[in-house]
């Protein structure tokens, strides 16, 4: 039940009260639960490594949907609501690719993903249970949810 309280209030795209900086409870490594997770896309592997600083989110990714689809990437980009270039995701290699990462409150935040100026996907990163539990929500240009990855905390 407390799961679909927190999908029903990250639901809620308006934001009123932004934060600044990143959120430094991500930092650590993360492990994708399938079981908990409600993705069509079945992805079956994802560790999420972030090493933020008070400005700047810094990620690194690995993920594999199937033998013949897998990879790994890492970035970094400011915590600051901005359009940022984004790093080449293997799922979308636009050249004008942006990125923005807007802190909510404590521990969430929003993810403005375009190309070519244009949204693509949005998603927003929930912290709950003392941090031990990672929640994102991912959304597509036309606000349908696309995903509900739930994350484990592995450290």
């Amino acid at each position: 039940m407390r799961f679909f309280l927190i999908l029903a209030s990250l639901s809620l795209t308006s934001v009123t009260y932004a934060a600044s900086g990143c959120i430094q409870a991500m930092n650590g490594s993360w492990s994708l639960n399938p079981e908990k997770s409600l993705d069509p896309t079945n992805l079956g592997y994802e560790v999420l490594v972030f090493s933020n600083t008070a400005d700047e989110q810094r990620y690194l990714m690995e993920f594999e949907n199937g033998p013949n689809d897998r990879g790994s990437l890492e970035w970094s980009v400011p915590c600051d609501g901005q359009d940022h270039p984004s790093p080449d995701f293997p799922w979308s290699t636009a050249p004008n690719a942006t990125v923005a990462i807007t802190r909510l409150g404590d521990k969430s935040e929003f993810v403005v993903q375009k190309e070519d100026g244009v949204h693509t996907t949005s998603y927003t990163r929930v912290l709950a249970d003392d941090d031990k539990t990672m929640i994102s929500i991912g959304r597509d240009a036309y606000q349908k949810v696309i995903w509900v990855r739930v994350f484990d905390k592995e450290d």
